[in-house]
Parts: structure tokens; sequence; C-alpha cells
């Protein structure tokens, strides 16, 4: 706590961070932790089959709400205990990489207990857990954080869900920091549905070891200012990043997403996904950058950014940003940011579908590309739903989305 009027917070005059809106940050209550209202009324998704829950309100660990066992590889932490792991497990310089962690510092200094998961070798583990923020931005802000230490050969499937109850303004400020050896596997999907008025920012660090393999899935409906920090660290031999994100931005949403990934070692491979949707003023930003080092020999990457833009006040930037320093690789990039296909749309009203379905159904088919990469199938289903319904569309792809 006392190192905390030391961090320096980010601006807008940062490159990295100039499509954010953090208007958020400064109306927040910066000397406050959010207290959850017992009256406050919890309304949890259903249970995914063969998973264990934990839930954490206001960033405090409800045992009531939570189905986790004794024989969890997963348990609570101080954070002492957990450590500053965003500055000794990435051994680099931060500067150099274009990424700031200060967010994250601050969920150090302020956060309470961490979730730290640790399936040992060649251990299988399927968890969800569920942060609901329900008291309003004024009365203080929440501070998830989980740490995530897979061992070799393990293989973890981790949902991880930020949802609101009661205030509609909250304001979250996550970390999780991600440490693989080597031949694990993580799969990992996070889907953010916060109330529209709310604020979430996160942090997430990720170091994949030898052969190890990290699947990030990445869903953005809620919120009126998001922004998601993301840095991968491929440091052992081989090591494989496969992440892709789907975002929709309605009315007067902005959401901006950084990520880094960093190939260090030989063989190293990255496949980066976005598609974002912005409607009526609705503003995206991803910035996908792509770093290959002198060691990296043979390192594969491949960005595809697209935007999708149905509103006349709508904004997007996608960025493909890449430094590479050697030239033994394979790097492909590309981004786009346009309207509804014309000749698209004329086929469909065509075939006798009204304008307003034919629209529906091509904004489902591009933001389908990402969801579909969503490979537990309740989940996946869950996720659709929530899209049609952000869409104002849910009548008219209700077929679609039943029979996927």
């Amino acid at each position: 706590m006392s190192a905390l009027p030391d961090i320096a917070l980010p601006t807008n005059r940062d490159e990295n961070w100039r499509y954010a809106n953090l208007r958020p940050l400064a109306k927040a209550k910066s000397d406050a932790i959010a207290a959850h209202d017992p009256a406050t009324p919890v309304d949890l998704p259903a249970i995914l089959p063969d998973y264990e829950r934990w839930v954490f309100i206001d960033g405090h660990y409800s045992r009531e709400l939570s189905t986790d066992t004794d024989a969890s590889c997963a348990r609570l932490i101080g954070v002492r205990e957990a450590g500053d792991t965003l500055l000794t497990m990435l051994d680099l310089d931060l500067a150099q990489a274009g990424v700031d962690f200060s967010l994250a510092r601050v969920n150090g200094a302020r956060g309470d207990v961490v979730l730290h998961i640790a399936p040992p070798d060649r251990a299988q583990a399927r968890i969800e857990i569920i942060f609901i923020a329900s008291a309003a931005a004024a009365a203080g802000t929440s501070y998830p954080r989980v740490q995530v230490h897979g061992g070799r050969s393990s293989h973890l499937r981790l949902v991880e869900r930020h949802l609101s109850a009661g205030a509609t303004d909250p304001l979250v400020n996550a970390a999780v920091d991600i440490a693989l050896r080597a031949d694990g596997i993580v799969d990992h999907c996070r889907v953010q549905n916060c109330a529209d008025g709310a604020g979430c920012f996160d942090t997430l660090t990720a170091h994949v070891g030898e052969r190890a393999t990290y699947r990030l899935r990445t869903v953005t409906l809620g919120g009126i200012a998001s922004r998601s920090t993301i840095f991968v660290k491929l440091a052992g031999r081989a090591a494989r990043c496969e992440f892709s994100a789907a975002v929709i931005a309605n009315g007067s949403q902005g959401h901006d997403v950084f990520a880094g990934i960093d190939h260090v070692a030989p063989g190293t491979s990255t496949r980066e996904t976005f598609r974002g949707i912005a409607t009526d003023r609705g503003k995206l930003a991803f910035n996908g950058k792509m770093i290959v080092r002198e060691t990296a020999h043979g390192a594969d990457s491949d960005q595809s950014l697209k935007s999708l833009l149905t509103g006349s006040g709508a904004e997007a930037a996608a960025r493909p940003q890449l430094e590479i320093y050697t030239d033994k690789v394979s790097a492909k990039h590309g981004a786009t940011t346009g309207k509804l296909d014309e000749q698209m749309l004329f086929y469909l009203l065509s075939r006798g579908l009204d304008r307003l379905q034919a629209q529906a159904l091509l904004q489902w088919a591009f933001i389908e590309e990402t969801v579909s990469q969503v490979e537990l199938a309740p989940l996946r289903l869950e996720i659709e739903q929530l899209i049609a319904t952000r869409l104002n569309e849910i009548s008219r792809l209700e077929g679609l989305v039943t029979n996927s």
C-alpha cells in the first residue's frame, strides 16, 4: 500500500493507451476496496458439466456460491505469498516490449487474496471462476487476481467470467498470471459481460515453456469502457499461443485490447484472430504486437484483425505491429475495417430475406468465426445467445443459435 502513490497510471498520451477510455479510473474512489452488500441478489449462470466453480464477489471469495472440492488443485493464498510475478516471472525489459503493467501493480497493492491454480505434472483439471462486481465505483474497486502454475504435461481447462450484480457502474481491475512448464496446455476462455455502465480493466501475462500451448479465447460484451492488456512470452522451444477475441461495442461503449506476443525461443508460433463489431457510436481498438527476438529462429506468426462498422458514428482501429530481429521467420498479418459487404447483402436480399434479417446474418457470420473456437459446447451456446442479444437480433438469429 505504501508503494501505491509511486505507481504512475497510464494516460491517453501513451501510444498503446490512446484509444482506451480511462474516465472510469478518474471517477473511481481510489482509496477504497469494494465491499459486497449481502442483500444484493446474485444470479449465476448454469454450472458447466464436470467443472468446479469458484465465485468471488467484489474480489472476495464466496464459499456459499462455490462448488470447489478438497481435492482441487486450486487454493486461496495471500498476496504476499503469491509474490509480484509480473516482475519476477518475465525476465525482460518491460519498457522495450511496450507493455504497461501499472494497473496490475495497483491490483497487487490493493488486492486481498489470490486464487492459485497449480495442476501437478500430467494432471488434468477443469475450473470455472466467476468474478461478480456488485459495488458502485464511488464505493470502491474490486481487485480479482488469479495465478496459474501448470505442471509438466498438465492440461488445465479454465473458464473465467466477469459479471455484475447490483450497481450499474462498478469498477474492476483484474490481474491474471499464467506460467506453463514443458508440454503443458492451458485452454483459457474469458467472458466479460458486466453492466453497461461498468469500467472493466484487466492485465494478463503468460510465460509459456518448451512445447507448451496456451489457448486464449476472449469475448467482450459489457461495460461502458474496457481495456485488456495481454502479454504472452513464448520462452521455450516450440511454445505455441492461439489467441482469438470477439468484441462488440454498442451505443457509446468503448473497448480496447493490447496483445503483445514475445517470441523468444526457436520454433515458437502464434495464431491471432480478432473480430469486432461497432454499432451506433461504439468504439473498438485492437493493437496486436508481435515481437520476434534474435534467438527465435523459425518463429511463425499469423495475425488476422477485422472490424465491422454498422453505425454512422461507429469507430474502429485495428493495428498489427511487427518487431522482427531475425530473418529466419514466417510472419503474416492483415487488418481491415469496413461496413457490411454490399454484394453479399444483395445476394441474401435476392433470396427473399428482408434487409434487417440479412444484415443480422452477415454480422453473425462475421463474429462467429471467433466464437466457434470456444470448444465447450454449453459455454459456446451461452456466448452465442449473449451476442445475439447484444446485436438486438435475438429473434432473427434464434434458429441459428439453438442449432449451432
